[in-house]
């Protein structure tokens, strides 16, 4: 598992990317997992395991879930420790799975499934949990790792919800950008704001809204936006997120601050006290021209 992903990012990509499509933001305008149904959280397991396969190009195996490195493992998945194992798992290997997105984190973990590290009791179909001792004989191959960040996850309530409160998708995206700033935007908030597919196109044309309140609106696919953070001071900007930053010209009270040259100006990041400033069109990328 470490020489195929030797830094988890694989497979935190592969956990983010289930909780994406069971929230379905698009369609549902959903963002946190505790707002999956009871049946869509009993199906994530699956959905890990699925995407891990296919992820990481791993076999299957003959009575177990995988074939990896020449043993037969199984994949368990919880939202904390209780994983469950039947009984016919006894002796086998396991590769456990946790991830818990209000804490941002998850972990990848091997056990050898063996009677007495698991719980007394068991359910009806004979399932039993992991016991105390047995979580200390999991063999932790990546412990607690941050998961992909999206903004809706942590932000206020009471700013997700004069978001949400907004009429139309593109007024939640501008709200979005404009109550977020200096955060990373990927596109699961933008679907989920905008409850469509197209939430990216509804970013694009907030760009040019927002710049008449001096917001301007960086994209990590863009040279010259990844360019312009560098040169303010912004974090580094990932190809499928969006950041927004307010910037004000330049002047003697904003000495020495980060500042990027936009129409002939020097422009830097805006106080809580600066005016908003209309931003000058060379900040604007072109919009696209509609076809004859």
């Amino acid at each position: 598992m470490l020489r195929l992903d030797p830094d988890g990012s694989r497979m935190g990509s592969v956990i983010d990317g289930a909780g994406r499509h069971l929230l379905d933001p698009a369609h549902t305008g959903r963002y946190l997992w505790s707002q999956l149904t009871k049946a869509e959280k009993t199906g994530f397991g699956t959905t890990v395991r699925q995407r891990m396969q296919r992820e990481l190009g791993l076999a299957d195996g003959l009575h177990l879930d995988f074939m990896l490195a020449g043993h037969e493992v199984d994949v368990k998945f919880a939202h904390g420790n209780n994983w469950m194992f039947p009984p016919e798992l006894q002796g086998g290997l396991c590769l456990v799975v946790r991830a818990d997105d209000a804490r941002g984190l998850w972990s990848l973990g091997l056990l050898r499934v063996r009677s007495k590290l698991m719980r007394t009791g068991a359910n009806r179909d004979g399932k039993r949990g992991v016991s105390a001792e047995g979580r200390k004989a999991i063999l932790w191959i990546h412990h607690d790792l941050p998961l992909p960040e999206h903004a809706l996850r942590r932000l206020p309530v009471g700013t997700v919800e004069r978001i949400f409160a907004k009429s139309s998708g593109q007024a939640r995206t501008e709200e979005l950008f404009m109550r977020a700033q200096l955060t990373a935007i990927t596109t699961a908030d933008l679907s989920a704001v905008t409850m469509q597919a197209d939430g990216v196109k509804r970013a694009r044309e907030a760009r040019h809204r927002l710049a008449s309140r001096g917001v301007l609106i960086l994209n990590g696919t863009r040279p010259r936006d990844i360019e312009w953070a560098s040169s303010l001071g912004l974090p580094v900007l990932a190809p499928s997120t969006w950041m927004s930053v307010r910037l004000t010209p330049a002047s003697l009270q904003h000495n020495g601050s980060p500042a990027i040259a936009l129409g002939g100006a020097l422009w830097c990041v805006a106080g809580p006290s600066d005016p908003e400033v209309h931003l000058p069109a060379v900040a604007l990328p072109d919009r696209p021209r509609p076809p004859h």
